[in-house]
């Protein structure tokens, strides 16, 4: 028993199987098989190597982004009177870009909520949260507690809101105050309920400098083009028509680019990216290195909860020893610059490893048209009987052996008859 599975396993483990060729004389599996083969041979020369450029070898772009904005917008406030403001207010790029400088991305204010002369003091709650209100001092307990939506601690009193057309009691805190009135527009100015303060925003332009460099073929570009007209830069405006190198843009260009309404996103704020794409072939000249630009919204124009883009800073002042600060809640739009890039190069490596890759998938044909013969024709037992042989060596050795033996057994028969044929002649004469 031992012995036999003994030898089921060595004839399971040492056994080799080599391919056999069977010619068919099929038309019609002939027609598949060079078909399939021209497929592959298609998509090998066709797709990797001409389209997908497998002839070359490729690094990805290390990039660095600045910007720059111009443009001046101003407010009329109407004539109202106003501590922190005349009558008409002027904004700069150092009023309007908050921060002055971002990685990869910059913001430009365009609707804003100012609250003036905060002072750290004692002022009655916003009303607008139900948790502020209150009708007598225990509701305010305990005293030193954070205002969950607020900027400030209760002091543990309930006090007469400062809101006008407000009658009901709220909450007292100690923090910046007067706490900000968050309702846009502006309560008290004769705002537009749908344009933003800062419309002239849309003729603001950006500058925008990107370098690339492609180590691995010690490539560094750069997207602002050379140019021997020194005035280019200054009359130039990005267009993907007339003039898409100049890297100067219009933000209303770029929000109509995405089919927005300028006034509309500007209202509540907006998030768009702008994308500098670098598709290089370094075997042609490297003045055809140059990129492409697109632009698309980033966030959801149709958010129900929370729609736009805003945030709130300060600004710091000190009179008569006391600090102020006036704060902004600030509405706008953020440009993402998202810089995407990629160069090639010919090289043997890429093209050897492709084209073996190539030669390699034409094994595809062999092994659907297999198919075909061996499980689909009508003559597929035949074609099987053709196409796998078994051989076993040690029953073709004991065979052999066997022949051998009874050849010997035949041949000593043969001789041993001769003998007696002699032997008689012998006794004939």
């Amino acid at each position: 028993m031992a012995n036999d599975c003994c030898k089921n396993f060595s004839k399971i483990l040492f056994h080799y199987e080599t391919v056999k060729i069977v010619d068919i004389k099929n038309k019609k599996v002939g027609a598949l098989y060079r078909f399939i083969q021209l497929i592959i041979l298609a998509y090998v020369i066709g797709y990797v190597i001409v389209y997908k450029k497998g002839y070359q070898d490729f690094d990805n772009a290390i990039s660095t982004v600045t910007t720059k904005l111009k443009g001046t917008a101003y407010v009329n406030y109407n004539n109202v009177t106003s501590p922190f403001h005349e009558n008409i207010e002027v904004y700069d790029p150092a009023d309007y870009v908050v921060p002055p400088q971002e990685n990869n991305a910059f913001f430009v204010m365009t609707n804003m909520i100012i609250t003036p002369n905060q002072t750290r003091s004692r002022c009655p709650k916003d009303p607008k949260f139900s948790e502020n209100k209150c009708q007598v001092d225990k509701d305010c307990l305990p005293p030193l507690k954070p205002i969950k939506n607020g900027n400030g601690v209760r002091t543990g009193r309930c006090v007469q809101s400062d809101r006008p057309n407000i009658s009901y009691r709220v909450c007292e805190i100690y923090g910046w105050c007067p706490t900000e009135t968050d309702i846009l527009p502006m309560p008290g100015y004769n705002f537009s309920a749908s344009v933003p303060l800062l419309d002239d925003a849309k003729e603001f332009t950006v500058l925008l400098k990107n370098e690339v460099i492609f180590p691995k073929f010690k490539v560094q570009r750069r997207n602002i083009v050379k140019n021997n007209n020194s005035n280019y830069l200054k009359t130039c405006f990005h267009n993907h028509d007339t003039d898409p190198l100049c890297p100067i843009f219009k933000i209303k260009d770029v929000i109509q680019e995405c089919n927005d309404d300028f006034e509309q996103v500007a209202y509540l704020g907006a998030v768009y990216g702008i994308l500098v794409n670098w598709d290089c072939n370094l075997d042609l000249s490297l003045d055809k290195c140059t990129p492409t630009y697109s632009t698309r919204r980033l966030d959801d124009p149709d958010a129900p909860i929370s729609p736009g883009f805003n945030f709130r800073f300060a600004n710091y002042y000190v009179v008569d020893n006391k600090q102020y600060r006036t704060l902004f809640k600030a509405y706008g739009l953020k440009f993402e610059i998202i810089v995407t890039g990629k160069a090639g190069k010919f090289s043997v490596i890429p093209l050897f490893t492709n084209l073996g890759a190539g030669l390699a998938l034409l094994g595809i044909a062999v092994v659907w048209c297999d198919f075909i013969v061996m499980y689909l024709l009508k003559k597929r037992f035949i074609y099987k009987e053709y196409k796998y042989q078994k051989i076993d060596d040690d029953e073709e050795t004991n065979k052999n052996e066997a022949a051998e033996e009874v050849g010997n057994q035949i041949k000593e028969k043969s001789e041993s008859k001769v003998g007696y044929q002699l032997l008689d002649d012998e006794d004939n004469h």
